[in-house]
C-alpha cells in the first residue's frame, strides 16, 4: 500500500492545530484550514477552484457546487473578523522573528493596491530579501474613488499598528518606506515622534526655508528650485517644510543611480529622486530602493503571479476582506516555508534540490523568488510518496 505525505487532511489539520492556539470560533476552524490548504495547492482564490481542490474526507462524497456554496458563505460571513485573524498571526510571527543584519533595521513599506474600480487595498508589508510579507492592512469599497482609504487616520492607524508590533523588540529601528503622495508633513511628524525612522518621496511643489551656507542667511524656494548635482547625490540638512516649519533632511539622487521606474519610455531620465528623510542621508537612496520590489511583488504574488485576485468576481467587501486575508496568510505561510528551506536546506533537504539561483556574468542571480520557493516545495510535498517536512508553525527567517 502506497503511503502518500502531507496529504489534503494532513495539511488542514495542521492548519488546525496551529490556529487553535488562538481565539477562534469552532464554526470558523471547521472550514478556515481546508480553504486555506486549497488555495495553496490551487493558487488561487477564485471560489470554484478552490472547491475544485478540497480532497479531504470532509468533502468525498459532496458535489463540488455544494463546497462552492459553503465557501463563499465563509467568505460573506459577517461574524468573522479577517482582520482580528491576521492580528492572531502576524503577532505570533513578528515575537519569533530575528532580523539577520546587525544594524537591527527593518524596512516597512506603505502604499495602496486596486483592484479594478471595486476595492482598494492600503497596506504596510516587512521587506525580506527582495520581497516582503504583509503586517497590515485594510480594504475599502469603491476603488479609485475611495476617499477614506486615502485619509491620513488610516495610515497612521497602521503605522501606530506596526510600531506597536515591534515593542517587545526595543533595539530594532523601523525604516517607513513611501512614495510622494505620503509626503504630508503632519504623516512625516508623526512617524518621527515615534522614535523611528521615514524615507518618502517629496513632492517637488513644496516651499522650503533652508540655510545657504554660501551667503549665510534663510533662503525660501521651491524643492525642485535647489541646487543639485547631476551625477552624485546632494543633501540638504534641517530643512523647514511648507507653513508648518516641520524640520527634515532633503536628499536627491545622482540621476544616474535612478531606477528603470523613474525612466521614460525612450529611456532618458525625467528627473532624480527627491527624499525627506529624518534618518542618515547617506543610506536614503539605498534604503528608498528597497521600496520597488518588496510591495510591488508581493501585490504581484497576490494577483497575477500567485493567487488571481484580479479573476475573482466578488463585489461584497466582507467577501473580498475575508479572501484578502486568507491570501495574505497563504504568502506568509509560503514565505515562512521558503526561509525555512534556505535555512535547513543541506541538513533536512538534501535530496529536495530547488535550484533557486542562476550564475550570470560570473554571479550569484535569484533564479526564484522566495514566494515561489515556498511554493515549489509545498507542491513537491503535497500528497508526495516520498517523506518531504512540510513545517506549520509559522515561523519567518530573515534573508
Amino acid at each position: 500500500m502506497n503511503i502518500l505525505y502531507n496529504n489534503f487532511d494532513f495539511c488542514s489539520s495542521s492548519f488546525r492545530d496551529f490556529f487553535s492556539k488562538f481565539s477562534l470560533s469552532k464554526p470558523f476552524l471547521n472550514i478556515f484550514p481546508e480553504v486555506l490548504t486549497s488555495m495553496i495547492s490551487s493558487r488561487s482564490c477564485v471560489t470554484n477552484s478552490i472547491a475544485l481542490n478540497c480532497k479531504g474526507d470532509k468533502f468525498d462524497f459532496i458535489q463540488s457546487d455544494s463546497v462552492d456554496r459553503r465557501i463563499r458563505r465563509f467568505f460573506n460571513n459577517p461574524n468573522y473578523n479577517p482582520y482580528e485573524i491576521y492580528d492572531f498571526t502576524i503577532n505570533h510571527v513578528i515575537s519569533k522573528f530575528s532580523c539577520k543584519h546587525g544594524d537591527n533595521l527593518v524596512h516597512v513599506i506603505f502604499d495602496h493596491m486596486f483592484k479594478s474600480e471595486q476595492f482598494v487595498v492600503f497596506m504596510l508589508s516587512l521587506r525580506i530579501g527582495k520581497k516582503s510579507i504583509p503586517l497590515w492592512f485594510r480594504c475599502f469599497e469603491d476603488g479609485h474613488h475611495s476617499s477614506i482609504a486615502f485619509q491620513e487616520s488610516v495610515i497612521t492607524e497602521g503605522i501606530q499598528y506596526v510600531v506597536d508590533l515591534f515593542t517587545d523588540k526595543p533595539n530594532y529601528k523601523i525604516v517607513f518606506l513611501a512614495d510622494r503622495w505620503f509626503g504630508s508633513t503632519s504623516l512625516l511628524d508623526f512617524i518621527d515622534k515615534t522614535g523611528h525612522f521615514y524615507i518618502v518621496r517629496a513632492k517637488a511643489n513644496y516651499n522650503v526655508w533652508y540655510f545657504d551656507e554660501k551667503d549665510g542667511y534663510v533662503r525660501k524656494t521651491k524643492i525642485d528650485d535647489l541646487f543639485h548635482y547631476t551625477h552624485k547625490a546632494t543633501y540638504y540638512h534641517d530643512v523647514q517644510l511648507s507653513n508648518s516649519k516641520f524640520k527634515t533632511n532633503i536628499v536627491f539622487s545622482a540621476t544616474k543611480s535612478v531606477s528603470i521606474s523613474n525612466k521614460t519610455t525612450d529611456g532618458s531620465v525625467e528627473e532624480p529622486w527627491i527624499l525627506f528623510t529624518n534618518c542618515d542621508v547617506k543610506r536614503a537612496i539605498k534604503w528608498y530602493g528597497y521600496r520597488f520590489g518588496a510591495i510591488e511583488f508581493l501585490f504581484k504574488d497576490q494577483k497575477s503571479n500567485g493567487f488571481d485576485l484580479q479573476k475573482t468576481g466578488t463585489r461584497n467587501l466582507q467577501a473580498f476582506s475575508m479572501m484578502y486575508t486568507c491570501i495574505n496568510i497563504c504568502i506568509l505561510y509560503l514565505t515562512c516555508v521558503s526561509t525555512y528551506y534556505t535555512r535547513h536546506k543541506n541538513k533536512l533537504y538534501s535530496d529536495v534540490k530547488i535550484k533557486y539561483f542562476t550564475i550570470i556574468k560570473g554571479k550569484r542571480a535569484r533564479k526564484y523568488s522566495i514566494f515561489r520557493v515556498g511554493y515549489i516545495l509545498f507542491k513537491r510535498a503535497f500528497g508526495s510518496k516520498k517523506k518531504i517536512h512540510l513545517p506549520f508553525n509559522f515561523i519567518l527567517t530573515d534573508v
